[in-house]
């Protein structure tokens, strides 16, 4: 049984630079909580306790929310990986706080909540070396992609894109389980000219080496690349409706078509609409008589009395469509 997860969240998000200012990539809302935390929770909620969490040289105020604001009965390590150069040198470094089986997840890639545990049931009940995450690979044409062997579920081949075989192929998404003999393959990935090594090539090494590799179809998987993708992973969550909440006083005269989140010291003027797929960050203000919807308000931001915004996110004096 896996009791561990390795998340990697020391990626720069440079495409995601007018939303990141003020903090980092893995640090945005999704529904009340940074997006990393979600990817914590869903593992959480499976059973994982212990989590070794590998950091950027920025990632101080991610730092604090899980001492301070998670949970008080979960085991976090921290180790820095001060030169973001990907996930394989990421591994390296936190491979002598790994013990066992363990989870490896990108702090950015959200999932289903029943994906995690599905993962965790298969790789129990497979008797696999691993098992990876995978997704449709036309949504995914520049990705890596896994060649599987449908008769006994396993993956017979790592090859790269684009892909002109007629087997049936997936693309990778990294959200993957390994037992501890994965480990040493990294150390085997030579560096590509920008000097980053893929795990893409750590774990096609490991499959040509004769290991018993799985994989299992991703459901509900979200990417945090764009702010198109912020819009996104808030819209789902809401669909989901466990954080769907009003918990800010709202004046009698304003109007709620859910589903909405509003988080906990948000002001919201008299007569305003709110609603609906409507996030609002801690510390925003809505005008009076404003109207939103499909709108995520980010905190210390403001719309003005009687403004009305629809599919955009609104940061500070910044409107971002999306």
């Amino acid at each position: 049984m896996i009791e561990q997860a390795l998340i990697l969240a020391a990626g720069q998000g440079t495409r995601l630079g007018t939303l990141t200012p003020d903090r980092t990539k893995s640090m945005l809302p999704v529904l009340g909580k940074p997006i990393m935390v979600r990817v914590m929770d869903r593992m959480r909620e499976a059973g994982i306790r212990r989590f070794v969490v590998v950091i950027g040289a920025e990632e101080g105020e991610l730092a604090s929310y899980l001492s301070n604001s998670w949970y008080p009965n979960i085991e976090v390590q921290y180790v820095l990986q001060a030169v973001p150069k990907g996930p394989v040198d990421a591994m390296l470094l936190a491979e002598n706080y790994l013990e066992g089986a363990f989870v490896v997840a990108a702090g950015d890639n959200l999932t289903a909540p029943e994906h995690v545990p599905a993962l965790l049931a298969a790789f129990d009940q497979g008797d696999y070396a691993g098992v990876l995450s995978v997704i449709p690979y036309e949504d995914n044409a520049t990705a890596p992609v896994a060649v599987v062997e449908d008769d006994d579920r396993c993956v017979k081949a790592i090859v790269s894109s684009p892909y002109t075989g007629s087997e049936p192929v997936s693309a990778l998404y990294l959200l993957h389980a390994f037992r501890p003999e994965f480990s040493p393959y990294l150390k085997q990935v030579r560096p590509a000219a920008r000097g980053e090594r893929d795990l893409t090539d750590a774990i096609r090494l490991f499959v040509e080496d004769g290991n018993r590799v799985g994989f299992l179809g991703a459901t509900g998987y979200h990417s945090l690349f764009t702010e198109h993708d912020l819009m996104v992973v808030n819209t789902s969550s809401l669909d989901e409706g466990r954080d769907a909440h009003i918990l800010s006083e709202l004046p009698n005269g304003v109007t709620i078509h859910p589903p909405v989140r509003i988080d906990p010291g948000v002001r919201v003027g008299n007569y305003a609409t709110i609603g609906p797929y409507v996030y609002l960050e801690h510390g925003c203000t809505v005008g009076e008589g404003a109207q939103l919807a499909s709108t995520i308000v980010l905190r210390n931001s403001a719309v003005a009395p009687g403004e009305t915004c629809q599919d955009v996110i609104i940061m500070r004096e910044k409107r971002i469509p999306v």
